[in-house]
C-alpha cells in the first residue's frame, strides 16, 4: 500500500500540523484495513452461501421428499418433488401463492399448524389436503421450520405425499368397521383380542352375558375378559390360539381342533354370579399377509341344556331302575299266572273227570226210567248244560269271550250245532224272540255285526 502524503501545506505548518495530518492519515489506514477485511469476509460469507445453496439444492434435488422454501407468502424454490405432488412443473409452481394449491377447507387448519411449528409450540407433521392441476385430491404430510434463504427470512417446507397411505388407513378403517360391526350383532357372545392380549372387540350378546359394558373392556389387557367367567385374571381358550400352552390346555376336559378352529364345552364358576356350562370356539385373526394378528372367541350359554341332559340322564337312570323293577315283577306275575292257570286246569280236570264219573252214570240211568214229558225235558236240559260245562269249545269260548254270559255260551253252543231259535226256545222254555237277543248280544260282543257271516261256521271255526 502506497503511503498517502498530504500535498497541500499551509502558511503556518509547524511540526503540530504534520503530526495531526500522520495521525489522520494513520486512521484512514485502518478505516481502509478493514473495509478490505470485511470485504474479504463478506466474499467468503457469500462463496460460503452459494456453496451452502448448492448443498441445500443438491440434497433437495436428491431427496424423496418434497421440499420447497417459501418467502412472502410465495413459493421461491421447490424441488421436483413437491411441484409433481400438485402435479405442476417446476416453473407453474414458483412464484405461485403457497396456500393457491391447499384445498380451501384446509386453508386456516395449515396456517394454524405452521405457526405453532414455527414457534416450537408443535414438532408434529400435519396432514392436509392439496388439488392438483387436474383437480385431483391429495393428502401432503407437511413439517416447516425458519430458514434464512438469500440474505432474507424464509420457511422451510418438508413433505411427503401420504394419500395412498390415508387410503390404506381408511380401507383398514372400514375394514375394521365392518369387522366390528358384524361381530356387534353376532347372536353369540363374541370379544376379539390383538396379539397383546388386549381387547379391540366386545359385542352386545357378551355384554348381555357378562353384565360388562363394550366401553369398560375395550383396551384393557392382563386377562382383564376372564374375570366375568373364573372371577381370577388367567388364560383362557382365546389365549391358546395366539400361544400353545399345555397348562391352558389340561383345564379342558374335552378340547376339539379343526385345523386353526378351538371347540370347548366346559363349565365355569360364575357367569352373573351364578355357576355355567358354556360352549365356546376360538379362531385366530390373519392380517393381508396371513400372520396372526389376534384372535376371537364365540361364547354360548348351554347351561339349560346341559341342565335338561342332566335330568334327562337322571330320569333314565330312574327309569332303568323302574324298568328293572317291573321286569321282576312280571317275571313274579307270570310265576303266579302259570301257577293259577295250572290250577285252573287241575280243577277243570278234576271237575270234569267227577262229572264224568258221578253224574252221567246217574243221567243214563234216569233216561232209561219212566219220566213224565215234563220230567224227561228238564233232564235233557240238564244233560245238555252238563255237556256244556265239560266242552272244550264251551271252554274256548269263555276264555277268549269273557264278557260272554253262561246263558250266551249256552245258546252258542246250540248254534254250532245247528239247532234253529225255534228249537233253542223249546229247549230253554223262552220265546224264539229272546232267542234272537241273545243272537244279537253274541254277534256284538264277537264283533261280526254284519249279517253277511253265518253266525254258526263262525262258532264252528272256533271249535
Amino acid at each position: 500500500m502506497k503511503k498517502i502524503t498530504n500535498p497541500r501545506k499551509g502558511p503556518d505548518t509547524g511540526g503540530d500540523g504534520e503530526l495531526k495530518a500522520k495521525a489522520l492519515i494513520s486512521k484512514l489506514e485502518e478505516k481502509i484495513r478493514a473495509l478490505e477485511k470485511e470485504s474479504a469476509d463478506r466474499r467468503q460469507v457469500e462463496a460460503s452461501l452459494r456453496q451452502s445453496e448448492g448443498l441445500f439444492r443438491t440434497l433437495a434435488e436428491q431427496s424423496f421428499a418434497g421440499i420447497y422454501v417459501v418467502q412472502e407468502g410465495k413459493f421461491k424454490y421447490a424441488n421436483a418433488n413437491a411441484a409433481s405432488y400438485a402435479g405442476l412443473t417446476l416453473e407453474e409452481l414458483t412464484g405461485r401463492k403457497s396456500d393457491s394449491i391447499v384445498h380451501p377447507d384446509d386453508r386456516q387448519d395449515v396456517k394454524k399448524n405452521a405457526r405453532a411449528m414455527l414457534r416450537g409450540d408443535s414438532t408434529s407433521p400435519h396432514e392436509f389436503r392439496i388439488v392438483t392441476k387436474t383437480g385431483e385430491i391429495r393428502w401432503i404430510m407437511e413439517t416447516v421450520t425458519s430458514i434464512f434463504y438469500e440474505g432474507n427470512p424464509a420457511i422451510l417446507g418438508n413433505s411427503m405425499d401420504v394419500t395412498e397411505q390415508r387410503r390404506m388407513r381408511e380401507a383398514l378403517r372400514e375394514s375394521e368397521q365392518r369387522l366390528s360391526d358384524i361381530i356387534e350383532f353376532l347372536p353369540d357372545a363374541t370379544f376379539a383380542i390383538d396379539r397383546g392380549g388386549k381387547v379391540i372387540a366386545w359385542n352386545r350378546a357378551m355384554e348381555e352375558m357378562t353384565g360388562v359394558k363394550a366401553q369398560d373392556m375395550i383396551g384393557k389387557g392382563d386377562y382383564e375378559y376372564s374375570l366375568s367367567f373364573y372371577g381370577m385374571r388367567r388364560p383362557i381358550l382365546i389365549d391358546l390360539v395366539i400361544q400353545t400352552d399345555r397348562k391352558i390346555e389340561s383345564g379342558y376336559s374335552v378340547l376339539k381342533k379343526e385345523r386353526d378352529l378351538l371347540i370347548v364345552e366346559t363349565d365355569v364358576p360364575q357367569v352373573k354370579g351364578r355357576k355355567a356350562f358354556l360352549w365356546a370356539k376360538a379362531s385366530p385373526l390373519y392380517d393381508s399377509r396371513g400372520n396372526v394378528v389376534g384372535a376371537i372367541e364365540s361364547i354360548r350359554d348351554i347351561t339349560d341344556r346341559k341342565l335338561a341332559e342332566e335330568a334327562v340322564q337322571k330320569r333314565g337312570k330312574e327309569l332303568e331302575i323302574k324298568t328293572q323293577e317291573l321286569e321282576e315283577l312280571n317275571a313274579a306275575l307270570r310265576v303266579l299266572l302259570k301257577r293259577r292257570e295250572e290250577d285252573r286246569d287241575e280243577l277243570e280236570e278234576r271237575m270234569l273227570l267227577n262229572i264224568q264219573k258221578l253224574v252221567l252214570p246217574y243221567l243214563e240211568k234216569l233216561k232209561t226210567s219212566r219220566l213224565d214229558p215234563r220230567d224227561a225235558s228238564h233232564l235233557n236240559i240238564l244233560e245238555s248244560n252238563l255237556k256244556d260245562l265239560i266242552s272244550p269249545f264251551a271252554r274256548r269260548l269263555s276264555t277268549r269271550y269273557i264278557n260272554l254270559t253262561s246263558r250266551e255260551i249256552q245258546i252258542a253252543n246250540f248254534i254250532k250245532e245247528g239247532l234253529t231259535s225255534k228249537e233253542i226256545a223249546e229247549i230253554l222254555h223262552v220265546s224264539p224272540s229272546a232267542v234272537n237277543i241273545h243272537r244279537y248280544r253274541i254277534r256284538k260282543k264277537m264283533g261280526i255285526n254284519n249279517n253277511k257271516h253265518n253266525l254258526q261256521a263262525f262258532l264252528s271255526s272256533l271249535s
